[in-house]
């Protein structure tokens, strides 16, 4: 599967005959999912998909959640490299249950914020101590990101860069943070962001090659 395919939408129809394809791709695309997958109505999905510019895979196999736990189950999969596939189920008149809705609350408040660095990011050789893990970005891997789990600790360790970043920040209202490097280790102070989310994520932003680009003067 498309490594950027972080979350996978699984629609359950009850009546492959009425449902609202176009309104469930949206809503996939709103929350930041770039792949859905369902057990009928083929054409009228692909149509949307190709409306919103999402991916239809066949993906069958995905796993009923609660509110209070997807994000949790999300994280773990992204850790390990893997997309996490929620099932919702889509009830006779062809648009999400009331439970399916709710589900969807946490996931879409929480991607809103942190779906890039969710998206775009892949398992790398960084380590961070405590509730915490560290992800690449698969396209600039200069950028890492770093999940933290609530409660926050006061400082956190990063092991494994091997040089000092440029800067570090919660991606939340890029908030700088205070940091110290010494022998491969980053000891990061944690200060207290802005709003409560399940998980946060700092940005270590690395050496990029646009450092050593000259000033060109004329």
């Amino acid at each position: 599967m498309n490594p950027d395919f972080a979350i996978v939408l699984n629609f359950k129809l009850t009546n492959p005959e009425k449902v609202n394809a176009d309104l469930l791709v949206k809503t996939a695309r709103d929350i930041g999912a770039r792949a859905v997958a369902a057990d009928g109505a083929q054409e009228a999905f692909q149509a949307a998909c190709a409306k919103y510019t999402i991916a239809l895979v066949n993906e069958g196999l995905g796993q009923s959640y609660l509110p209070d736990n997807v994000i949790d189950a999300m994280m773990k999969q992204r850790e390990a490299g893997k997309a996490t596939v929620i099932n919702l189920t889509v009830a006779d008149n062809g648009e999400l249950t009331d439970e399916s809705k709710k589900l969807l609350t946490p996931i879409n408040d929480w991607m809103h914020m942190f779906g890039h660095a969710f998206n775009e990011s892949e398992p790398c050789a960084i380590s961070a101590d405590g509730d915490s893990f560290v992800l690449q970005n698969r396209h600039m891997h200069y950028q890492k990101y770093v999940f933290v789990k609530q409660p926050l600790p006061t400082k956190i360790t990063i092991t494994g860069l091997t040089h000092e970043p440029n800067r570090v920040e919660w991606i939340e209202k890029r908030v700088d943070l205070k940091f110290t490097y010494e022998d491969n280790t980053l000891i990061i102070d944690l200060a207290e962001p802005v709003e409560e989310f399940p998980w946060q994520v700092l940005r270590i932003q690395e050496h990029r090659p646009e450092d050593d680009i000259l000033e060109t003067k004329f």
